[in-house]
């Protein structure tokens, strides 16, 4: 496997992970006085107008670029922070409410674009290791930014943090300016126009935007309810903050895997097997995390998760852009991969406007359902990899 360099994409994904109030995102609105009940509401706005704003800025970004869309995207992310420490300074709700909508378009016009913005620039063979490899450094600024926030918050309280995020994403927005430029081979001249939706006539789309939101739920399990977890085991709550640095460091071996995966010594036929393979192992732990209570393999399975899920997720991207490919739809990449990201935000909207439901049901078994699911999809990927 060739070592990849660092470049321009690496920096920004690096930057944006630099997220210091990550760790206490709730407070930064509960101390601004906007209630619980409102902060799920504001999580729901942003996901609705991600939702609303998948195709019209899709098709904007296969008519400006991919590049130019990223530092778009940049830009607005930019603004939106700024708002967001506007809104605690003030304590204004409006201004949260406005925050809500400008992150939520910076997402619109990332959802999509950074996946199509690779596999053009690395094609179907380079295209897993990188966005591994990228994710890595968002994953190394998390890191960095979750030890740090401790420190931060202590010297300069939630102003602090606020802050020195927004200087982190002002660096960020420099750095997009040293993108690389797509190839043009993504410009057809003679190209007919594509009815987007028409693709929905192959299964296969289904199957991608179902799968896109078993993924979507997958990470909303672990990212809200592993604390959950521990309290029902009788784990003290204060080792989320090692168990979360703790899988995210794990969650760096995705690059090394996949890239020893996909190496061309397995065959065709054993890669094409990979994507139904590593579904299947995450659907088995799921499930086992669901049912389990014994506090070590509580703890094992907790280190794992967001790694299994990574890799058949960053397998299923890959599998989005050749059906793309198959599709003919290369020179409206963008808008496609949005339409197919539709089902994770509705899917959020509905999960975050029914989390006391999921909370009734037990949030174990939330994970075996999901387990269940995963599984089912494996089966559905080896069906038509055949």
């Amino acid at each position: 496997m060739k070592k990849l360099k660092f470049d321009s994409y690496d920096g920004v994904c690096f930057l944006n992970g630099l997220v210091f109030f990550a760790p206490v995102a709730l407070l930064v609105r509960t101390q601004a006085g906007v209630s619980e009940h409102v902060f799920f509401l504001l999580q729901a706005l942003l996901s609705g107008v991600i939702f609303l704003g998948e195709i019209p800025t899709g098709f904007i970004t296969d008519k400006i670029g991919y590049r130019k869309s990223l530092i778009l995207a940049q830009v607005l992310l930019l603004g939106a922070r700024s708002l967001l420490l506007a809104a605690f300074v003030s304590r204004s709700l409006a201004l949260f409410v406005v925050e809500a909508v400008v992150e939520g378009t910076a997402a619109c016009f990332t959802s999509g674009t950074g996946s199509a913005y690779l596999y053009d620039l690395y094609g179907e063979n380079g295209y897993l290791v990188k966005t591994a490899h990228a994710e890595n450094f968002g994953t190394a600024g998390f890191i960095i930014s979750t030890v740090a926030y401790a420190g931060i918050y202590k010297i300069s309280g939630m102003e602090g943090l606020l802050i020195t995020t927004v200087v982190m994403n002002i660096i960020a927005v420099v750095c997009s300016f040293f993108l690389r430029s797509e190839s043009s081979k993504t410009v057809i001249a003679d190209r007919k126009e594509v009815q987007i939706l028409a693709v929905f006539k192959n299964k296969k789309a289904f199957l991608f935007v179902i799968s896109l939101a078993i993924f979507s739920i997958a990470w909303l399990l672990i990212n809200f309810f592993y604390v959950e977890k521990l309290e029902n085991c009788g784990l003290p709550v204060e080792w989320m903050s090692l168990i979360i640095l703790s899988y995210s460091a794990v969650q760096m071996l995705a690059e090394p895997i996949l890239g020893k995966l996909s190496d061309g010594k397995n065959g065709k036929s054993g890669r094409k097997k990979l994507p139904a393979v590593t579904a299947a192992t995450a659907g088995v732990a799921f499930l086992l995390f669901g049912v389990v209570k014994f506090r070590a393999a509580v703890l094992l399975l907790m280190l794992i998760l967001p790694l299994l899920l990574n890799l058949p997720e960053y397998l299923l991207m890959n599998l989005e852009n050749q059906f793309v490919d198959e599709a003919e739809c290369g020179s409206q990449r963008a808008a496609m991969l949005s339409v197919l990201n539709m089902g994770v935000n509705l899917v959020e909207i509905l999960t975050l406007s029914a989390s006391a439901f999921l909370t009734k049901i037990g949030i174990q078994w939330c994970f075996v359902f999901v387990g269940c699911f995963l599984m089912a999809i494996a089966l559905l990927f080896a069906r038509i990899q055949k």
